[in-house]
């Protein structure tokens, strides 16, 4: 597996709660030294206690990595696709998560994708989640610097000023659509992986219902509607149908 560190520092991510940078820097050398000597376990628990603070791709990347050295195939998969939700475009991550996905049972994860479709999910998902948030503001930064020295300017040179700075503005608007959209995939994940060992799909969310299909631990499944502790789940194959709630761990 690789082993990389991401382009990103560890937790140059987002501070959720009170733990200060300089003891999250601290803790993250410890368990990356910890996971160098061998000691996956206590990498993990040092990486957890960070992680509860903090979150970046490169330190579910990190999680991921201990899970998956310690044969906790669904959990470790679950960290590659969050870290993959932050930077889409890691390629360390898209390595060991097929690597993790090897080890399951079920082979629906993922359907073949149209290239071109693909490369175009990517450019919309951004390097990182902030990344459109940046060209946001770049983009009025612009806007508004053009649009003041066209000011100055008279006749043609001044409507190209501002034809200019009006098209900076689209471009501003087009990415604060661009990075909510990103942050509601984030916040709000349209996915799990399935962590119970087997799991019946029902017909309908009860105990008792006819089974459609069984599932095993580590596959991927799009979440829909909630009833009473069920949860709807879409297989990439088309397959729908009712699991627990409690069977699965969202992304």
């Amino acid at each position: 597996m690789r082993t990389t560190a991401l382009s990103l520092c560890l937790i140059a991510g987002t501070a959720l709660s009170a733990m200060d940078r300089t003891t999250a820097d601290t803790l993250v050398a410890r368990a990356t030294s910890a996971y160098t000597q061998g000691d996956h376990a206590g990498a993990l628990v040092l990486f957890d206690s960070v992680y509860h603070h903090w979150r970046s791709a490169g330190l579910a990347y990190a999680i991921g990595n201990c899970h998956f050295k310690l044969d906790h195939v669904p959990e470790a998969i679950v960290h590659y696709e969050r870290a993959l939700l932050l930077e889409p475009g890691a390629e360390d991550v898209k390595a060991n998560l097929e690597l993790a996905r090897q080890r399951t049972m079920d082979r629906v994860n993922e359907l073949p994708t149209f290239r071109l479709g693909g490369s175009w999910d990517r450019w919309l998902g951004g390097r990182d989640v902030d990344q459109w948030s940046r060209r946001a503001l770049w983009g009025w930064s612009l806007a508004f610097v053009i649009a003041a020295l066209a000011l100055l300017l008279h006749g043609s040179l001044r409507a190209a000023g501002l034809s200019l700075a009006g098209a900076c503005a689209v471009f501003a608007l087009l990415s604060v659509g661009l990075a909510a959209r990103r942050l509601r995939a984030v916040e709000h994940p349209a996915a799990a992986i399935v962590m119970q060992p087997r799991v019946d799909v029902r017909s309908e969310p009860r105990d008792g219902a006819t089974t459609l299909f069984m599932l095993h631990s580590g596959t991927k499944v799009g979440l829909g509607a909630e009833r009473s502790g069920w949860v709807e789940v879409t297989l990439a194959n088309g397959n729908v149908g009712w699991m627990p709630a409690a069977a699965l761990q969202a992304i």
